[in-house]
């Protein structure tokens, strides 16, 4: 089984990230890929960087800043392939990320694969499309979404759509917070407000233009909110 690790950083928390925190990381990293179980991951450019993208009675409204306002935000994630959702859990305990924020976990359904993202093409950015639902739309207005396969067929074919994949729904979700060497498993999504993470698509555009106008052809888009960030390398600080 495949699950998404979204990773929400604690602004408050920010200093314990320190030289343990950053080597613990990249053990992490090195074993969870060594084992097989790290299909791909990235950490995300600041929120300051997120574009949110809606369309509403025919209105296309961008806005700067992430999909909800709340104090833990998406901060990276990783995808990783496991037996079962308490060895997804155990490997988001041992993940630095739980130290100074949250883990949320969540399952992909059973039809979704996974492969390693390549290294962006020369000119092309990365950019993670986190698909949001939006808690003023009626939750009826959702039978009459239209399906997102066209939209799919479409971006894979134009090599702008790399990987995505729905999520099981927020209420099947567990949050890992580890504080004093303890950790702690609740259930749920990692934030209590009302927008929630329904989705994710990895986009590769020539820039943030022509990211917007992919998720503006998102069939969400009409019902939901889209926030797009650019991926942030880790080679990069």
């Amino acid at each position: 089984m495949r699950y998404m690790l979204i990773h929400a950083a604690d602004p408050d928390l920010a200093s314990k990230w320190d030289d343990q925190a950053q080597a613990s990381f990249s053990s992490w990293i090195e074993e969870t890929i060594r084992s097989g179980v790290n299909l791909q991951g990235s950490r995300l450019r600041p929120t300051a960087d997120a574009t949110t993208v809606k369309i509403r009675d025919g209105e296309l409204i961008i806005t700067d800043g992430p999909f909800a306002e709340t104090k833990e935000l998406v901060a990276g994630y990783d995808v990783i392939e496991c037996a079962s959702l308490d060895e997804a859990v155990r490997w988001a305990g041992r993940h630095p990320s739980s130290w100074v924020g949250a883990i949320e976990v969540r399952a992909l359904p059973e039809s979704a694969s996974a492969v390693p993202l390549p290294e962006p093409a020369e000119g092309k950015i990365q950019y993670m499309m986190l698909v949001c639902t939006d808690p003023a739309v009626d939750p009826r207005e959702f039978d009459r979404i239209e399906p997102v396969d066209p939209w799919v067929a479409e971006t894979d074919g134009k090599g702008v759509r790399l990987y995505g994949s729905e999520l099981e729904p927020p209420a099947s979700a567990r949050t890992v917070r580890v504080r004093d060497s303890h950790a702690i498993v609740t259930d749920g999504p990692f934030t209590e407000t009302k927008e929630q993470i329904a989705g994710f698509d990895v986009l590769e555009c020539a820039d943030l233009d022509e990211a917007i106008e992919v998720a503006r052809r998102h069939p969400m888009a009409r019902l939901g909110v889209l926030e797009v960030r650019p991926f942030w390398p880790f080679e990069e600080d």
